[in-house]
């Protein structure tokens, strides 16, 4: 069998495309060992392969953790109090240099797709640092925190410097996954999105965006999830780098979703119109002692999580369902602690239901979608939304 290295030169050579590299090596791994190749239409793990590639991840995130505190220290001890913003966010653009240094040989050269997670989440953090800081020093001559968080009293200058700042964060990713079209990155600027248009609306008018801010969740993450349809509706068989953009787009929107749908139905229990939780962003039964309250959230919740189980069995989309259950877990925690140690079984209660689901959808997941698509009976275009079961059960 060729190894890694033959193929990584075989790319470099022209012989076959970069992205070819990994889905020839893991082809010729399972004809070497026999074992038995992934089943068409799954939603194959493709940004790690082994250890080598955690340890690699490992490294980067320690490399960047160390340059962020080496660029701490230096402004405090070498740095004046006038020039400290500016430096800062000079040694901060210096260290996305670094990151896209690494992507180069990491992402672009190696294909290798975890530590190319760690290196464009770092080099997102340190633009958006960079540009709010360089923007605080150069054009504004103070830091961002002389004129305190309040949305209200905020100066219009200092708005722009945060709008700057968010936009950073989107165009990051964006122009990471536009050089090395890692597919987490094309994740990560929906979720930078998502980001910067609820700030801009909280800087435009904060009272009105939290009125409607679950309204706002879920407009954004029904966008996100479109997107991720629609590359999903480009490979039905979920075979190429198109699939595991909808994958990430997915797992970005199931949390918006899903907080968005949490807070209307605290809203409608309570009759609070701010029935948020300060802490998580997540609903909570607000100023609601009574267990009867704390049920019918909690049936609601999952109410949700079913419809969200139906959706991702009609577009074979596990990762939906998962990243929603890992907000309904948060959202369960929050609800125990509202509801106090009374709603323990409750608690308990919707645990164990949350976890049948996950186990009945899981071992019945062919059989059920079977089932559903015969009710569905999509053709056309909507056969690639909703990919045919072609596994036997």
């Amino acid at each position: 069998m060729a190894n890694r290295t033959d193929l990584e030169a075989a790319a470099a050579a022209g012989v076959i495309g970069a992205e070819q590299v990994q889905p020839l090596h893991d082809f010729l791994a399972t004809r070497a060992t026999g074992a038995v190749a992934a089943l068409p239409g799954e939603e194959n793990l493709r940004f790690i392969r082994n250890f080598h590639d955690v340890f690699l991840a490992i490294g980067i995130v320690l490399f960047a953790i160390g340059m962020a505190i080496g660029i701490g220290t230096y402004v405090a001890t070498a740095a004046s109090p006038e020039q400290g913003t500016v430096t800062t966010g000079t040694l901060c653009a210096l260290a996305v240099a670094v990151m896209w240094g690494l992507g180069e040989v990491f992402a672009r050269r190696r294909r290798l797709f975890l530590p190319a997670i760690a290196i464009v989440c770092a080099m997102t953090i340190f633009a958006i640092v960079a540009g709010a800081m360089i923007y605080a020093g150069v054009l504004l001559g103070r830091d961002f925190g002389e004129s305190g968080a309040n949305f209200e009293s905020m100066p219009p200058e200092l708005r722009v410097g945060i709008l700057l700042a968010m936009g950073l964060g989107v165009l990051t990713p964006l122009a990471f996954y536009l050089r090395f079209r890692l597919p987490f990155s094309l994740g990560l600027v929906g979720a930078a999105s998502a980001a910067f248009v609820v700030v801009a609306c909280m800087i435009t008018n904060f009272d009105l965006t939290i009125q409607f801010l679950p309204t706002l969740y879920l407009i954004l993450g029904a966008l996100l999830f479109l997107a991720g349809v629609a590359f999903d509706a480009r490979d039905p068989e979920r075979a190429t780098r198109f699939s595991d953009n909808g994958f990430w787009l997915h797992f970005a929107a199931a949390p918006l979703i899903l907080n968005g749908a949490f807070a209307l139905i605290g809203q409608a229990l309570t009759g609070d119109g701010n029935a948020m939780s300060p802490n998580t962003g997540l609903v909570v039964a607000a100023g609601s002692e009574n267990a009867g309250t704390a049920a019918i959230q909690a049936g609601a919740t999952l109410v949700v999580i079913v419809l969200l189980g139906v959706v991702s069995l009609l577009i074979n989309r596990r990762a939906l369902i998962v990243s929603a259950l890992i907000t309904a877990g948060v959202a369960i925690g929050v609800l125990m602690n509202a509801a106090g140690l009374g709603a323990g079984a409750l608690a308990a209660t919707t645990l164990i239901v949350l976890g049948a689901f996950v186990l009945i959808l899981g071992a019945g997941w062919h059989s059920l979608r079977r089932a559903l698509l015969g009710w569905v009976k999509p053709d056309g275009m909507w056969a690639r939304v909703f990919p045919p079961e072609t596994i036997a059960a």
